[in-house]
C-alpha cells in the first residue's frame, strides 16, 4: 500500500516533483485556503498570547534518541516574532478515551511496549523532555496493540503529533484507519484503503486535501506539527495545527482502526506522540441538561505546566460559544489530575489549570462572576487509574453547573 513518489530539486529551490494522485495538492483548494488564512491572521493579540503563552521554537537539531528543540509537549510552538492563528481552531475532541499513550513508562531504546510493529525498525527516543516512537526507517508501520482488530466507534477522533526535520516533501507520514491485513473487504473499507498523506505544510486524502500557505510560510526546522482527525459516522475533517485541510462531508467506507505508516526517501528524523484516540460524544448543551456538567479532555497544557496548548482553542472557543448562548449558565471550572505523582502537587497544578481556563474564557468576553476555578487534584477519578486510557479519562477539565 505505499505509494512511490520522486523529486527534483534545481538550484536553491525546489523545482519539480511528481507525486501520485493521492499527493497532489489541489491549487485551487490552495487559494482559497490563502484567502482565510489572512482574514484569519487578524485576530485579537491578548487572546492568542493567552492560548500560545507566547512560546518559541528552539532551533537545535534532533537526532536519534534525542533533540535539543524544546519538546514540552507544544506541537505549535512558535518561531520569534511570529504568532500563529489558532481561534479559527474549531476541532472538539471525543469524550472517552479509547487510547492514550504518552510512553512514560516506556524504556528509551526499546520498542513501545503498547504498540504492534507490521513492518519496519521502531523504537522509544527521548525528543527533548518528552518521550516518542522513533519511526527508524522508511515503510516502517506501527499501530495500537488492542484487544480487538477492529475498535473505532461510529463516531471518534484522533490527535498525535509528528515531527519534521524540514519542509522537504520526500518526508510523509501516511495515516490509515484499517487495521493491516491482506485480505481487505474494499466494500466494507470503501475509500479508507488509501491513506491521509501527511507532509510538513500539507495534507491529502484521494482527491482531497491541500497544502496550507500560512503553515507554508514558516520556516520548517526541527519542528513538532499537531494532527487531528473527526469522524462522525460518514464526515470526516483533518487538520494540521492550526489549519483545516481537509473536511469531506460524505466518505465512503468504514474506518476501523489506527495505522502509522512512514514514507521517507531521504535521512530524516520521523517520530510520533502523544497519541490519543477518544468516542465522540453528546454536544456540549445536551451535557449540561443530562449531566449538569460538561467533561472534556479538549482542553490541554503543557507537561506539569499550567499553560493552555493552542490545539485546545477549538474546545474553548465551544464553551465560550455555550456560555454566550446561554447567559444564565454559570460553571466551577474544576481542574482534574490522574494518581501519578504528588497529591499535594497534583492540586495545586489542578488549581492553576483551572484558573488558567478561566483567565482564556474572560479574556473572550465571559464574565468573571460566571466562573469559579477549583483544582481537584486526583480526588475525584472517574476510572481506576490501573491504565493509561483511566489515567487518560481522569486528566480532564470539567465545567460543572451551579
Amino acid at each position: 500500500m505505499k505509494k512511490l513518489f520522486l523529486s527534483f530539486a534545481g538550484i536553491g529551490m525546489l523545482a519539480l516533483f511528481s507525486l501520485p494522485a493521492h499527493a497532489q495538492f489541489d491549487i485551487g483548494n490552495k487559494i482559497k485556503n490563502k484567502v482565510n488564512q489572512k482574514i484569519d491572521q487578524k485576530i485579537d493579540k491578548g487572546v492568542d498570547d493567552a492560548v500560545d503563552g507566547k512560546k518559541k521554537v528552539a532551533g537545535n537539531k534532533a537526532a536519534k534518541g534525542e533533540a535539543a528543540s524544546d519538546g514540552s509537549g507544544a506541537a505549535a510552538e512558535t518561531e520569534p516574532g511570529k504568532v500563529k492563528a489558532w481561534t479559527k481552531y474549531d476541532f472538539v475532541p471525543g469524550n472517552k478515551v479509547i487510547f492514550s499513550d504518552n510512553l512514560a513508562a516506556e524504556e528509551v531504546g526499546e520498542f513501545p511496549s503498547r504498540w504492534d510493529l507490521n513492518e519496519g525498525n521502531a523504537e522509544v527516543a527521548v525528543l527533548g523532555k518528552e518521550k516518542a516512537i522513533n519511526l527508524l526507517s522508511y515503510g516502517t508501520s506501527v499501530q495500537p496493540l488492542m484487544t480487538k482488530a477492529e475498535y473505532l466507534p461510529a463516531t471518534f477522533t484522533v490527535e498525535f503529533d509528528i515531527f519534521f526535520d524540514s519542509d522537504n516533501p520526500n518526508v510523509a507520514y501516511e495515516i490509515y484507519l484499517v487495521p493491516e491485513s491482506h485480505n481487505y473487504d474494499e466494500a466494507k473499507y470503501g475509500d479508507f484503503l488509501d491513506p491521509i498523506s501527511i507532509r510538513a505544510n500539507g495534507v491529502r486524502f484521494k482527491d482531497f486535501g491541500s497544502e496550507s500557505e500560512e503553515l507554508k510560510a514558516q520556516e520548517i526546522k526541527n519542528q513538532w506539527r499537531h494532527v487531528a482527525i473527526a469522524f462522525n459516522k460518514r464526515s470526516m475533517k483533518v487538520y494540521l495545527d492550526n489549519q483545516r485541510l481537509i473536511n469531506i462531508p460524505n466518505v465512503k467506507g468504514t474506518p476501523t482502526a489506527l495505522r502509522i505508516e512512514i514514507d521517507k526517501r531521504i535521512e530524516a528524523n520521523t517520530m510520533v506522540k502523544n497519541v490519543l484516540v477518544a468516542e465522540g460524544g453528546k454536544k456540549l448543551y445536551d451535557q449540561v441538561m443530562a449531566d449538569g456538567k460538561i467533561v472534556t479532555y479538549g482542553i490541554k497544557f503543557d507537561v506539569n505546566q499550567a499553560t493552555i496548548r493552542p490545539e485546545s482553542a477549538g474546545t474553548l472557543a465551544d464553551i465560550a460559544k455555550l456560555m454566550e448562548e446561554q447567559p444564565t449558565l454559570k460553571f466551577t471550572v474544576e481542574g482534574h489530575t490522574d494518581s501519578d505523582g504528588d497529591d499535594k502537587t497534583n492540586l495545586k497544578l489542578s488549581q492553576q489549570r483551572a484558573e488558567a481556563v478561566k483567565t482564556h474564557l474572560v479574556a473572550q468576553g465571559i464574565k468573571a462572576d460566571r466562573l469559579e476555578a477549583k483544582g481537584m487534584g486526583e480526588t475525584k477519578p472517574i476510572d481506576k487509574n490501573s491504565t493509561p486510557e483511566a489515567k487518560a479519562n481522569n486528566r480532564r477539565v470539567e465545567f460543572v453547573k451551579r
